[in-house]
């Protein structure tokens, strides 16, 4: 291993054990959040899901609630390291999509 490889291997091994440390943390944060989901409140800043999206019991409603999660998720990775981002933003979208999506498969398995 030459000089510079040193570095970038120490590096790379600091991220993964800083990584695995803060994963615990992080979804003791999620589950916590998760527990406490509103779904009325966290689903009404989507401007794209209409009332009725938002009320119904389907899993083709539930779905597109799902898709415009997604997209939003999508856009706030893409902010990271921008002044713009927001960690605690980014902690809701994932909480609202965890959600989401266990609300689909309950719904799914209501259905059968």
């Amino acid at each position: 291993m030459t000089q510079i490889q040193r570095p970038a291997a120490a590096k790379a091994a600091a991220f993964d054990r800083l990584e695995a440390a803060a994963r615990p943390a992080v979804e003791a944060a999620l589950g916590a959040s998760l527990a406490i989901y509103d779904r009325k409140t966290a689903l009404a800043r989507f401007q794209r899901l209409s009332g009725e999206i938002i009320a119904s019991e389907t899993p083709h409603a539930a779905r597109e609630v799902i898709r415009e999660i997604e997209r939003a998720l999508r856009a706030e990775r893409a902010r990271c390291g921008h002044w713009s981002y927001d960690l605690n933003r980014h902690i809701a979208l994932l909480v609202a999509h965890r959600a989401e999506r266990a609300r689909l498969s309950r719904l799914l398995c209501a259905g059968e």
